[in-house]
């Protein structure tokens, strides 16, 4: 096979902080090569650097040769030829890389007329070829990003990536918080599209039948190298080994009891846009745990946001804690104030329920120490922490007014295998110290398995099982 691209003695700094170290790795052409990772490994700042789309401060040094030229030492003209037409990347989170005021349509227009001239009538045949390619109803190029769902809007991203037939395809996490038969219908529309790829992930598990290759990145180092089926085989690292981890969890804990600590009576919820959820009913007991699953838009993360009083609702909500009702959010890096410390995000709750009071300190470190947060943490900002802390201080902060019921909106999706088993063990030994009732919210079975005594399936806003 022929090398379309080598990085050779790559070295990153941005700022004073050292980033990846003596990166030497080629791709060939047509393979799928995987770079796995947890959060903060440097496999997307490898990405990013490819196309040098580094911040200012950044110091570099080695080689990423395509097409027989150093990128790195590319004027901005030059670069901007490559990426999105030779080099085409398509970004993590898709609701943030596509413009909320422009129409699909016109998004992926636009990626075609940067790099080619191109009639009106033209434009229409790419436009109606390229929909039926990543398999959506050309019917969606009238629409705004918000009126698509998670697996549609992810698929407009594959579209005008590959708009102008690249070379190279660089996919970073493009399954993260999509339900599991989402994600591999995405990784399977990856492989079919047939390109040379890069594919970023932190769930070695997700690329293990498409990739040809595998690097495992950690602390800015590729720890190893080899075919996917070795990786998997006869792993050579403890780190890789852990990866491939998977716990054999047991059944929950019993619940404490008979006695209902909330009761959801024929809730119905109905949106402008006419998606209704009808006729929901069910109970949740004392230190139980119940699952909420379903895919994407099907209503599941309304009911939870129904319950806790974050969207209009009819029917009755009983709540038998007589204490708040806390809710835990899919993203914690979005759902904490960037401009607080975390003592601020954590203390924050407890200063609008007790405005007469002042001093908080030992009751946040406590909460603090009850979750396994440093305690140096917490005069920090969230950018500062890693995934698996900040959704620590998710925890923190909704147990600080101490609730009976947690209601969980995907907690783990979006954090590594390792970490997710951490924040999982973290959970099972809150509820049995707290004695808490958790209401998860999840597209995957697997991970419930451990938390929940039942499962309640949703379907197009509907109980179903």
């Amino acid at each position: 096979m022929i090398d379309v691209l080598d990085i050779k003695d790559f070295y990153l700094s941005i700022g004073e902080k050292e980033i990846l170290k003596n990166i030497s790795i080629s791709l060939r052409d047509g393979e799928i090569f995987a770079f796995i990772g947890e959060s903060g490994s440097g496999k997307s700042l490898l990405a990013h650097s490819i196309l040098k789309l580094l911040p200012r401060n950044s110091d570099f040094k080695g080689e990423i040769i395509f097409e027989e030229r150093n990128i790195l030492w590319l004027s901005k003209p030059e670069l901007r030829d490559i990426r999105g037409d030779r080099i085409s990347y398509i970004f993590q989170e898709p609701m943030q890389s596509l413009n909320p005021l422009h129409k699909v349509g016109k998004q992926i227009e636009e990626m075609i007329e940067n790099h080619q001239l191109i009639f009106k009538k033209d434009m229409k045949i790419a436009l109606k070829e390229l929909m039926k390619k990543v398999s959506l109803p050309i019917e969606l190029l009238s629409k705004y990003p918000h009126q698509l769902s998670g697996g549609e809007r992810q698929r407009v991203l594959i579209a005008i990536a590959i708009a102008n037939s690249p070379n190279i395809l660089i996919a970073d996490e493009p399954t993260t918080a999509l339900d599991k038969e989402l994600q591999k219908d995405i990784l399977e529309l990856i492989k079919f599209l047939d390109r040379t790829t890069i594919l970023i992930s932190h769930n070695l598990e997700a690329v293990k039948d498409i990739a040809d290759r595998v690097a495992i990145f950690k602390d800015g180092e590729i720890l190893e190298i080899g075919k996917t089926e070795d990786i998997f085989s006869s792993p050579k690292s403890e780190y890789t080994k852990q990866l491939l981890y998977l716990p054999d969890w047991k059944e929950p804990t019993p619940a404490l009891g008979n006695r209902d600590i909330l009761k959801i009576e024929n809730l119905n919820i109905e949106y402008d846009s006419g998606v209704k959820i009808e006729d929901i009913s069910f109970s949740l007991k004392v230190g139980e745990s119940i699952g909420i699953i379903g895919r994407s838009g099907s209503g599941k993360s309304s009911i939870a946001k129904a319950i806790v009083g974050l969207v209009k609702s009819e029917g009755e909500i009983k709540n038998y804690s007589f204490q708040s009702i806390q809710m835990i959010f899919q993203d914690p890096y979005g759902s904490l104030n960037p401009k607080m410390s975390i003592f601020e995000i954590i203390v924050e709750g407890l200063k609008i329920h007790f405005p007469d009071k002042d001093n908080f300190k030992s009751q946040v470190h406590n909460i603090a120490e009850r979750v396994h947060l440093p305690y140096e943490l917490l005069y920090k900002y969230p950018h500062q922490l890693s995934g698996g802390e900040r959704q620590r201080v998710s925890i923190a902060r909704a147990l600080i007014l101490k609730p009976k019921i947690l209601i969980l909106d995907e907690p783990t999706s979006a954090l590594d295998r390792r970490i997710e088993i951490e924040i999982v063990e973290l959970l099972l030994e809150l509820q049995r110290e707290l004695k808490l009732s958790y209401i998860f919210i999840s597209h995957d079975l697997e991970i419930l398995k451990p938390l929940v005594h039942k499962i309640i399936k949703i379907e197009n806003g509907k109980i179903v099982d």
